[in-house]
């Protein structure tokens, strides 16, 4: 497997593994909105050492610790992580190929959701499964 592929592969990885974290976290004591600032506030934090500036401070320290940490976590996962995987493998590599191998993510979030959230796994969703990994398989083929 080619460069741009394996960084592909690793942006759809962690693509999927964040909304599980994600929905783990909003379980908690946080409406969604305040999820998304607690995981902006976590990217930043990651991406520039620190460095956070936030109008909803006082909401966020009402935050239970457990939903900041999966949402956090899920910040971290996708935004930065998955992120940096999906620029380095369109920076060498194919858009027309990159794209499709990095968007087969929900492939990743069904199987984490069924496996540790305890979702459900339907006939439907193994189709989904079959499309996506097909979808992909055409379009690289050749």
């Amino acid at each position: 497997m080619n460069r741009p592929l394996i960084f592909a592969a690793l942006a759809s990885l962690v693509w999927g593994l964040a909304p599980a974290l994600e929905k783990a976290g909003l379980k908690g004591r946080i409406d969604p909105y305040l999820g998304v600032v607690v995981r902006t506030l976590s990217i930043a934090a990651a991406a520039l050492i620190g460095l956070a500036l936030m109008g909803r401070l006082r909401a966020i320290t009402a935050v239970d610790p457990k939903s900041a940490f999966f949402v956090g976590a899920g910040g971290i996962v996708a935004g930065l992580i998955g992120q940096l995987a999906f620029y380095s493998a369109l920076k060498s590599g194919e858009a027309s190929v990159v794209v499709p191998v990095a968007a087969t993510y929900p492939l990743v979030a069904l199987l984490v959701s069924v496996f540790f959230l305890g979702e459900a796994f339907t006939l439907q969703k193994l189709i989904g499964i079959g499309l996506v990994v097909g979808g992909v398989v055409i379009l690289n083929a050749g």
